[in-house]
Formats: structure tokens, sequence, C-alpha cells
């Protein structure tokens, strides 16, 4: 595990498939309906004791409580995958499918407690995936960005953090940040660091995006991006197909083109003039 989940790695989504496979008879399923009456299903409790079922349960079901109370209702069900995998942390993998049936699979190591399950960011990076919709490869890191962002906004929300939330993003920014300080875009910059695998430095850098975002939002619209997302989860997340419609249903809401002209900051100006050099 190098920090983040994977979401975009077709060799790796390959190999989570061919571990899966389509034995039936290891499936089961359990369905939970939240307040607002949205419901998310769990897939694979099968391959567990009584004991770790209930672990595995709990976890999901306060990880997608969470997500919700901050991103807000999800527009369609959450299919949750779970499978076995002996590691030092409590979930080492997880990724995002992006099929006609968008779904989590998480490999999940049982022998950590409930706690150790809740702490981890991993449940909160993944669920924020399905807040927006799947944007392409070319933007993959506006996808991971975003959902890195979301991971600790959703996590202070639910007070799971041990540290201020700003500190803990100049903490994963501030390593990355000479990268992005020549007159190259961030989003070629980015792009090039997702090519040569290097996750942490394209995730938090594209996760600054969200940054500038979100205080720009609470500068000009007295609004936090958490509060636009349960907005745009309602009023496009079904209809967007590419990260224009993305970005254009975003300012729609605000009647702004804060999210448009962003975007084109990050794919054409250069990066030096959007990231610190480092941070105070």
């Amino acid at each position: 595990m190098i920090g983040l989940a994977f979401c975009f790695n077709p060799l790796l989504i390959a190999q989570a498939n061919a571990e899966n496979g389509n034995n039936e008879s290891q499936k089961q399923s359990v369905t939970f309906a939240n307040p607002a009456a949205q419901q998310f299903r769990i897939h694979g409790l099968s391959r567990f004791t009584g004991e770790q079922k209930d672990v595995l349960r709990q976890w999901l079901k306060e990880g997608v409580k969470a997500t919700r109370q901050t991103l807000g209702d999800y527009p369609r069900r959450l299919e949750l995958y779970v499978y076995p995998k002996p590691s030092d942390q409590p979930v080492p993998w997880a990724h995002t499918r992006r099929d006609a049936q968008e779904s989590i699979h998480f490999y999940v190591d049982t022998r950590f407690a409930l706690h150790d399950f809740i702490s981890d960011w991993t449940i909160y990076h993944e669920l924020a995936h399905l807040a927006i919709p799947y944007v392409g490869e070319q933007y993959a890191w506006f996808s991971e960005g975003f959902a890195s962002y979301m991971q600790y906004q959703i996590m202070e929300a639910d007070k799971l953090l041990s540290e201020p939330v700003k500190q803990l993003y100049h903490n994963k920014i501030a390593p990355h940040l000479s990268r992005f300080n020549i007159r190259e875009s961030a989003a070629s910059i980015a792009t090039k660091l997702m090519e040569k695998r290097n996750f942490p430095a394209a995730y938090w850098g594209g996760s600054w995006y969200f940054v500038m975002a979100d205080q720009q939002l609470q500068n000009q619209h007295n609004m936090r991006l958490t509060e636009l997302i349960a907005l745009y989860q309602q009023a496009g997340r079904e209809q967007d197909k590419n990260i224009q419609e993305v970005v254009k249903s975003l300012d729609a809401l605000i009647n702004d083109s804060l999210f448009s002209d962003l975007l084109y900051r990050f794919e054409h100006g250069p990066a030096q003039e959007l990231y610190p050099s480092q941070f105070n």
C-alpha cells in the first residue's frame, strides 16, 4: 500500500477480478437502508466468521453514515464488496469499479478491531469517489484529488482526526510541492506522475484544485465544498458524463464560473502560479 487506494489501474483491477472469481457459493449480500431510504448492499460476507461479519457490517454502516452526513445522500444504492487479505493494516487495498453497476471493493484484515477500521481513511476515500461521476483516465488526477481531499473532510466532520485537518493537508501535499513549482500545467504534471505510478504526488497534487475551490467557495459564496457536493448529488450526479459537464453543473449551482475557471487554470496555466513553494 502506498498511502492511497487505487482506482484507475487496469492491471490491479484485472487481478482483483481474478481473485474474486464467479463462485456464487462464496457470495452473501446484506442490504441496509439509511434514514433517507437510500440503500447500500454488502457482498462477500460468507467468506468471514460470525464475529468478523459483525465487525465488517458495523464498519461499513458507520462509513456510509459518516460519508452521507458530509457529502449527502447518494442517488443510487452503494454496492460494497469485502474480501479477506492478511496484512499489517485493516484495509491494505481497495478500489472503485466504474462499470454499469458502480461498486467498491475492499480487501480487509479482520484481525484488526472495529476502531481500527473506522479510523482508517480508505472507506471515506473510496465512498467519496462515487459522489462524482467517472471522468476518464485523462482526469484521474481530478478524481483522485477529489477523493483525497474529501476523505479528511468526512473524517473531520465525524471527529476521527487526531490533528487539525489543515495540517493534515499540508503534511500530505508539502512533500510534492517542488514537482509543481514549474511552468508546466498542473494537470500535465499530475498526469505524468500518474503514468510514472507516483500516486501520492499525483493524488495530493490534484487535491490542491479542491483546496482552492473550497477556499473560493467560502470567500465568494459563504459555502463549503461539502455542502455543494451534497446538492450536486441530487442535481447532476446521475446525468453528467464527463468533466466538462461536472464543472458546468457545479458552476450552475452557485451561478458562477468558479469550477470551470479553476479547471482552465489547472489545464493551461503554469503550476507554479497555483501552488505555494512551501507552507508556513
